[in-house]
């Protein structure tokens, strides 16, 4: 057997002893780990679905939907057509800005499992000492490789996490700054052509 299946049996069984020996922490991490993953391309993907398309129109775009809305407000006085498309605008803010925080505060737990994670693998060795002294070592190992595999897996859980985090942020607050000139943009038109 070669090539890639072969990789991946000889490397999946070492991987899945690794994470044993962090002991329970590594579910709640795994977990949040997926959990966070899932929020970051969600965001993602409703980001690039949401992207105003200036070379390709797209009828999901915002700003076919801004223009969807003024033209719905037709021949309403300004004021009711300028908050026709507010009340649109921060509908479509609200659903950018769902789920950031969220991001921002699994990214940052992330560390904290992992520090939980240390301090249970030094409580670990801590009683293997008491027990039997320093002179086991394969039992002083345990703890050990509990408290820093939990340390590691925080930190690259994390990382990532806050990174694609504050971009998701910056990606919105621009958006969002963008559809606001663009709603304006529109209002002036509706009231030049009223």
């Amino acid at each position: 057997m070669s090539g890639w299946p072969a990789i991946l049996q000889n490397r999946i069984p070492g991987a899945l002893e690794y994470l044993g020996a962090g002991g329970w922490v590594i579910l709640p991490l795994g977990v949040l780990c997926l959990w966070l993953w899932v929020l970051i391309f969600h965001k993602l993907f409703q980001i690039w679905g949401l992207r105003p398309g200036e070379d390709k129109p797209r009828p999901r775009g915002w700003r076919a939907g801004l223009q969807a809305q003024a033209q719905a407000a037709g021949a309403a006085p300004p004021e009711a057509r300028q908050a026709r498309l507010e009340e649109a605008r921060l509908r479509l803010e609200a659903r950018l800005d769902s789920r950031v925080q969220t991001i921002l505060v699994l990214a940052s737990v992330a560390p904290l499992l992992g520090l939980l994670g240390t301090v249970t693998g030094m409580i670990t060795t801590f009683e293997v000492i008491s027990r039997f002294g320093t002179g086991n070592a394969k039992a002083l190992a345990g703890g050990i490789s509990e408290a820093l595999i939990t340390t590691q897996l925080g930190l690259l859980v994390a990382l990532p996490g806050l990174f694609l985090g504050h971009f998701i942020g910056r990606r919105v607050e621009r958006m969002k700054a963008r559809m606001e000139s663009f709603c304006l943009a529109l209002a002036r038109t509706g009231e030049e052509q009223g």
